[in-house]
């Protein structure tokens, strides 16, 4: 890695083509039309990601007609240069993660032609308004995290080339057009999620077989899941939540071949899940299903349970990490870790995640659920589950972190849990849960916060003492346990301020490094305070 000041006699190299200094450290000021302008042979610059400001005079200065590529990635730009005007043969440009403030001037639709520009990325600036996009031969568009605001670019559906769109936390606003439906024929990836988009989604023509990745979370959409995605045959994610969204569970989703993450929470989704009749191995590729903060009921999905197999046996690779792909950006994505919001920028294509919280889902909790002996996050919480705690959870042998607080689960904690090396996060509070506390490498690091509000619960960690009568779960199976539907039981973290930023890196770090345990203690001490406030204020809600 270089660094330092820039050397002035690159400026003297005028007969360059290539020049590449990008991921370096190098700091001081750039005058960008300057160098340009000297290197009049120069046709693909690369400066992205050094320590410099890089900064323009935004006059015409003279530039290669034949410029080809342009990477101006995290140079601390302020302005959009008028140099860029005379590119008419430029086709890629990078320009994330610069300083950009107000409007892109109208006329940077004449950058690269009418069909040269192929690839534009304004992502992670200060933008407020975009011209109309003149770039009908863009095969790749990303301009999340800015302050767009407005309605859907129509422009964008003339696009016939476009494989990637990311337009993601911006400020867009009011009706996706039915024209967005066309452009689905040549889509891989979509990314609109985080905006102010209303109304329902338009439906999707014959041809999507292409798209992989559809994620329209956080905005106000409503109306029901689109049947017409039963047609993208490689969809890999659909992340639809945050929105308005009604109607039943689409079990219709299930017959997606490679569908691998599912997200439906914080809709107004209702009613018993119900498994289609026509689809005989539903969702076996699914990694990752949300579908807490509805409105569903009955007892929980045992067919789906059984049919994930991608949660099942998953052989840990050792070699480099392998994560989510739709094609054109990685698949982010916020677990709910006792009540905390943590984001992964990146999620690994086998961790495994299942969240059902916050619905009205009854009955007991099926054994067959610890047949899924790959899975990392449970999530059953606040819900209206009853009967014990199955044995068969002790199969969970990589679960990191299991939350089946707020039901009405009774019995004794079964000792299976205590022999799970890698839990370290639990939750089992405010049930009617008795007896003692079993003992465990792992259990003797909880707090009381992981048991409270089960009166009939004593040992340690809790202040109330065992009589010398209670006797410790065992860890040993019991043949009333082992068997059910089949089943053998066998042994087997968004924000500018640096605190929030340096918890999402925290968070990141150790659920993505399987050391989530060092966020017990923090988690803990969080929802403590929480229910301290709730019970001040004699208020009690179910989060």
């Amino acid at each position: 890695m270089f660094s330092g000041n820039l050397p002035f006699s690159i400026g003297q190299l005028t007969n360059l083509t290539y020049l590449g200094l990008s991921s370096n450290n190098f700091s001081g000021k750039l005058e960008l039309d300057t160098l340009l302008s000297s290197l009049k042979n120069l046709e693909v610059l690369d400066l992205s990601y050094n320590s410099f400001s890089l900064t323009t005079k935004n006059a015409n200065h003279y530039v290669n007609p034949a410029f080809k590529v342009l990477g101006l990635a995290s140079c601390k730009l302020k302005v959009f240069p008028n140099s860029f005007r005379a590119m008419k043969h430029l086709w890629a440009l990078d320009l994330s993660r610069n300083e950009i403030h107000g409007q892109i001037p109208h006329w940077a639709g004449e950058i690269g032609g009418t069909y040269g520009l192929e690839y534009l990325s304004l992502s992670y600036n200060f933008i407020t308004g975009l011209p109309q996009f003149q770039w009908y031969g863009l095969e790749e568009l990303y301009m999340q995290s800015n302050h767009i605001e407005g309605p859907f670019p129509t422009s964008i559906c003339n696009m016939s080339n476009l494989w990637f769109l990311d337009m993601s936390n911006n400020r867009f606003g009011g009706l996706i057009p039915q024209c967005f439906g066309e452009i689905t024929s040549h889509l891989q990836m979509v990314d609109m999620g985080n905006n102010s988009f209303q109304g329902t989604i338009p439906s999707l023509y014959d041809d999507c077989e292409l798209l992989r990745g559809l994620i329209l979370k956080g905005n106000k959409l409503e109306g029901e899941v689109l049947s017409s995605l039963s047609k993208c045959e490689r969809l890999r994610v659909l992340d639809l939540g945050n929105n308005h969204l009604n109607g039943t569970f689409p079990g219709w989703l299930g017959d997606l071949p490679n569908l691998q993450a599912l997200v439906l929470k914080s809709n107004n989704f209702h009613g018993h899940i119900q498994p289609s009749l026509t689809i005989e191995s539903p969702f076996l590729s699914l990694r990752v299903l949300d579908l807490s903060h509805n409105g569903f009921v009955g007892q929980l999905p045992v067919k789906y349970f059984q049919n994930l197999n991608s949660m099942k046996n998953v052989v840990k690779k050792s070699t480099k990490p392998e994560y989510l792909y739709m094609g054109g950006k990685y698949y982010s994505f916020v677990v709910a870790v006792k009540g905390v919001n943590l984001r992964f920028p990146q999620i690994l294509v086998d961790y495994t995640i299942i969240d059902l919280s916050n619905n009205t889902f009854d009955g007991q909790i099926p054994n067959i659920i610890g047949g899924l002996n790959s899975l990392i996050v449970l999530n059953l919480s606040h819900n209206s589950l009853i009967g014990p705690i199955p044995y068969a959870l002790g199969n969970l042998i990589e679960i990191e972190s299991l939350d089946l607080s707020w039901n009405q689960l009774s019995g004794e904690i079964p000792g299976s849990l205590a022999g799970i090396k890698r839990l370290a996060v639990l939750s089992l509070s405010h049930n009617r849960l008795v007896g003692r506390i079993p003992y465990g490498t792992q259990f003797n690091t909880f707090d009381e916060n992981s048991f409270e509000g089960n009166v009939g619960l004593c040992g340690f960690p809790l202040p109330n003492r065992c009589s010398e009568y209670t006797q410790e779960p065992h860890l040993e199976a019991r043949k009333d346990h082992e068997e059910e539907s089949g089943f053998m039981w066998e042994v087997v973290a968004l924000g500018y301020g640096c605190g929030t930023l340096l918890g999402l890196v925290m968070g990141y770090l150790m659920l993505s490094t399987r050391k989530i345990k060092w966020f017990n203690a923090i988690a803990d001490a969080t929802e403590s305070l929480v229910l301290k406030k709730k019970k001040r204020r004699h208020i009690y809600i179910r989060k």
